[in-house]
């Protein structure tokens, strides 16, 4: 019984992790790329993406993603 609830949780977490990582994927496609955003915008580092995103044009488009959810976008477009 123990194990179970042990894949259940395990799944949980690994489910949960994938709705962060395709959080900004789901507005995010074709013309509106983060790849074509973050090269059009200049967004270079970390800093850039986080002042954009609590700053900028779109903030409040925005205003509800978390840091962590900022940090996993710096993370998945390799950002310094």
């Amino acid at each position: 019984m123990r194990i179970l609830v042990v894949v259940i949780v395990a799944i949980s977490f690994l489910l949960a992790n994938s709705v962060y990582a395709l959080k900004c994927d789901k507005c995010h496609r074709d013309e509106k790329s983060l790849d074509k955003i973050f090269e059009e915008r200049k967004v270079k580092t970390k800093e850039d993406l986080f002042d954009k995103l609590r700053n900028g044009t779109k903030a409040k488009l925005h205003q509800h993603l978390t840091d962590e959810e900022i940090n996993e976008a710096v993370k998945k477009m390799n950002l310094d």
